[in-house]
């Protein structure tokens, strides 16, 4: 029965999350998980950190998919001032952004190995495991902790003001412990004010009112350059995307005869009115001087969880006219 509430609880939070990233900056975490076997005194630990932007709650679910029933695992919140009890682990501004630039932050077997950050993390996971279950007051960087096991799922709640960030800096993490000789499986989801949107994507698929992008029109502008009109049908489009980098941003590929013009989310809608509805976007490298068949692609780099994929791309046949000429499509 608690499972299927949860259930319930987790959809609810993904439809009201999701329509609340419309109006304003929300992060969210959405991962599944293992952590292999531990021990009492030496636990095995997933770390999440979270970078706080503004002020609102922090919601952290957890879901045991798999394990032994009796064995639970501790999830906890926590502030960067875990850190600051131990001179030599104390994380600074630097090292903090390296840990969140690393591209396997979740990750401890790959993390442990990156010298610097090793030992402030060895030390955070003996931090905790020392006050839990413990009764006395917890320590100020404490903010929430639960136990989660199959059958009975872990839940924190925490409300952040803006004198607390400025205290934490928005430095937050989620941690779970698993100090049992068997691996356990599961899903963390963690929504919380920031631009994180860390979603795997067979998860995402399943969160309904996913977005519908479109190409909606290819036509010809002054100077015969191309005009594309990209809009999106239905669904949300967390602020988080605006902010993906690299192989994980949102691409815009316009093909034109041999010619290939790419660019990012960011740059091609730097107001991020694909949030509410389309935006024109004229490219600027490319000038149609003859015939040209000319193909555009939204998405191309597929990092949007769809309702369908195929109205993301269309080809037509456009020929140059004159400046003064009406547009051409």
């Amino acid at each position: 029965m608690k499972y299927k509430v949860f259930a319930l609880i987790i959809i609810v939070v993904l439809v009201v999350s999701l329509s609340y990233s419309m109006e304003e900056k929300k992060g969210m975490i959405f991962q599944r998980f293992k952590l292999e076997p531990g021990a009492f005194n030496d636990p095995y630990a997933l770390f999440f950190p979270l970078e706080v932007t503004g002020p609102g709650k922090v919601w952290i679910y957890v879901d045991v998919k798999k394990g032994e029933k009796n064995h639970a695992i501790n999830v906890a919140l926590v502030d960067v001032r875990v850190f600051d009890d131990d001179k030599d682990s104390k994380m600074d501004k630097d090292l903090w952004q390296m840990w969140m630039d690393f591209e396997d932050k979740y990750v401890p077997v790959k993390l442990f190995t990156v010298r610097n950050l090793s030992k402030p993390l060895v030390y955070f996971k003996r931090s905790l495991q020392s006050v839990l279950g413990k009764k006395e007051k917890p320590p100020k960087w404490l903010h929430g902790k639960d136990k989660a096991s199959l059958g009975n799922n872990a839940r924190i709640e925490h409300v952040i003001d803006d004198s607390e960030r400025m205290v934490t800096e928005g430095k937050y993490v989620v941690q779970l412990l698993n100090e049992n000789k068997s691996k356990i499986e599961g899903e963390i989801l963690i929504d919380f004010p920031g631009e994180i949107f860390d979603v795997e994507r067979d998860l995402w698929e399943e969160i309904p009112n996913k977005a519908d992008l479109l190409v909606k029109d290819i036509s010809l502008g002054r100077g015969n350059r191309i005009v594309v009109t990209i809009a999106k049908d239905k669904g949300f489009m967390p602020d988080a995307l605006w902010k993906q980098r690299g192989d994980k941003a949102v691409v815009l590929q316009v093909t034109a005869g041999d010619k290939v013009f790419e660019t990012k989310l960011p740059e091609f809608d730097p107001k991020r009115n694909l949030k509410y509805g389309e935006i024109n976007y004229t490219i600027p490298d490319i000038e149609i001087t003859g015939e040209t068949s000319v193909t555009v692609f939204i998405d191309a780099t597929n990092q949007v969880a769809e309702r369908s994929k195929a109205n993301n791309k269309k080809t037509v046949t456009l020929n140059p006219k004159e400046k003064s000429g009406p547009r051409q499509k």
